[in-house]
């Protein structure tokens, strides 16, 4: 396609106003106004900040492609992007952030168009590509968003943003009830940023996600036991930090943020043992209907010496009791 045609495009995109760049200056071709280079910049960030997104990117993309100042085209190349963004076009936008990392390698920008390009893949995770059968639109898939934000997480895998964005697809995924793809994603975090921000709130969130797929004490409690380490180990590795601003700063927390999340963890640590403490009760009258008390009395003994302020203690105690007459 010819560079007329495509500005015959742009102007209907742009309701009939179409520009072209001629000597150091755009022109517009339906009215003849003139506009520098700098005021035609001026112009896409009128247009953006109108809300009028469309329009904002295609004036954008014809500065872009002008022989305009590098500076200039710095910063038109920036706002297409955003425009694209914000009018609900994040692979668009992606691939316009991504063009900026080529042409502004050196940029002070750079940090800042990485953090871009994964809030974009996350949106298109959330968009949805429309998925049909025989041109009947059926749902949006999230695959190929999925893919790109990790593909993009681990491209930029030191970037102080990269661990939240871990999180938030962790987030996204308990959304969309996957908590298998949730907990993968939270224990990532766990094991390659450590010292993250992100860190006290994958674990303790791991701990939950592991809590509630607990069924019932007939099932094995493996995920219980998971979940009860996770509770102890957010115990152990952030409540020391209590007294320590710079640190508890650190990890985006305060002291009254730290000890909400301490309550939470000690009151999962105090289901699971209860629950735990279950089992051995459900496990010793197993063994006393069988008649075999003294095989239900190591359950039973066990409970009182080591889960002994669960809510079946006393009972553990009674048929203990029995059990040894």
């Amino acid at each position: 396609m010819s560079r007329s045609m495509i500005l015959l495009l742009l102007a209907a995109l742009c309701g009939g106003n179409s520009w072209e760049y001629r000597a150091g200056g755009f022109v517009n071709l339906s009215t003849g106004e003139t506009k520098a280079p700098e005021a035609f910049l001026a112009m896409g960030e009128k247009l953006h900040a109108e809300r009028r997104f469309e329009e904002a990117a295609e004036t954008m993309a014809i500065l872009t492609a002008s022989p305009v100042e590098l500076s200039l085209r710095e910063r038109a190349l920036i706002l297409r992007a955003r425009a694209l963004a914000d009018g609900d076009e994040p692979t668009a936008a992606y691939e316009e952030y991504n063009r900026y990392l080529t042409a502004f390698p050196e940029s002070p920008r750079v940090a800042a168009v990485r953090e871009e390009m994964m809030k974009c893949a996350l949106a298109k995770a959330r968009q949805g590509d429309l998925q049909t059968i025989l041109g009947i639109p059926l749902y949006r898939s999230p695959r190929n968003g999925i893919k790109l934000l990790r593909d993009t997480l681990l491209r930029f895998s030191r970037e102080e943003c990269t661990d939240d964005y871990y999180l938030r697809l962790a987030a996204y995924f308990i959304e969309e009830g996957d908590s298998a793809s949730a907990e993968a994603e939270l224990t990532l975090i766990l094991e390659n940023y450590p010292a993250s921000d992100s860190a006290p709130r994958a674990l303790l969130l791991r701990a939950h996600l592991r809590r509630n797929r607990f069924d019932a004490v007939d099932y094995d409690l493996g995920t219980l036991v998971d979940a009860k380490r996770d509770y102890e180990r957010f115990v152990g590795d952030f409540l020391r930090y209590g007294d320590e601003p710079e640190r508890l700063r650190s990890l985006g927390l305060d002291a009254a943020r730290l000890q909400a999340m301490a309550t939470e963890a000690r009151d999962g640590i105090r289901f699971v043992t209860a629950k735990l403490a279950e089992k051995e009760l459900a496990l010793a009258r197993f063994y006393i209907h069988r008649g075999r008390p003294k095989s239900a009395a190591v359950y039973l003994d066990y409970i009182l010496r080591n889960l002994g302020d669960t809510p079946v203690a006393p009972e553990a105690k009674r048929l203990l009791e029995t059990c040894r007459k």
